[in-house]
């Protein structure tokens, strides 16, 4: 064999053990994601029938979402609403001038890109597609509620006629 298959084959396999690892990466469980406060997702969008960009503005222009921050929370919740302990905490938090910091619970690895933008904004896909019942929960989930593995972006990816040119996602 030349030199020259020598490196292609390397090059192949590089390019397989990097997806394998990728797709194990995608795969492992996430550590447990604690939140600033026991946000309830339900009661703000399907109840109340808040957009999720009111408190995600960038979901629809940008790479990554947005997490909201207390100037948001604070539009409404400068005075107690409702009867929950957790709201009136929020209200002593804002009063207080504590910060609020949420922590991202989705992540992918370092070599993907993904953008809120082409999906959200452009494709027009629902959250749900990859963020499952978020919209739903009572309490903010400790993990994803869907793991993000690299099958489902390509079945999604197929499904919708776009490309799977590895480099499209993969830096």
């Amino acid at each position: 064999m030349t030199a020259q298959k020598y490196r292609v084959v390397g090059y192949g396999v590089v390019a397989l053990l990097i997806m394998v690892a990728a797709e194990g990466v995608l795969m492992m469980g996430n550590p447990a994601v604690e939140q600033p406060i026991a946000f309830n997702h339900r009661k703000h969008t399907m109840d109340l029938g808040l957009a999720c960009q009111f408190c995600h503005p960038y979901v629809e222009t940008g790479a990554h979402p947005g997490l909201p921050g207390v100037e948001t929370c604070s539009m409404c919740h400068q005075v107690p609403q409702g009867t929950s302990e957790e709201a009136a905490r929020l209200t002593a938090m804002i009063a207080d001038g504590d910060s609020l910091q949420f922590n991202k619970l989705f992540r992918l690895p370092s070599n993907v890109f993904f953008t809120h933008r082409r999906h959200v904004g452009i494709a027009k896909l629902d959250c749900a597609n990859c963020h499952g019942s978020i919209a739903e929960t009572e309490r903010p989930p400790e993990r994803p509620l869907v793991k993000i593995k690299m099958k489902v972006c390509l079945d999604c990816h197929r499904k919708e006629n776009q490309t799977v040119d590895c480099v499209d996602c993969h830096r």
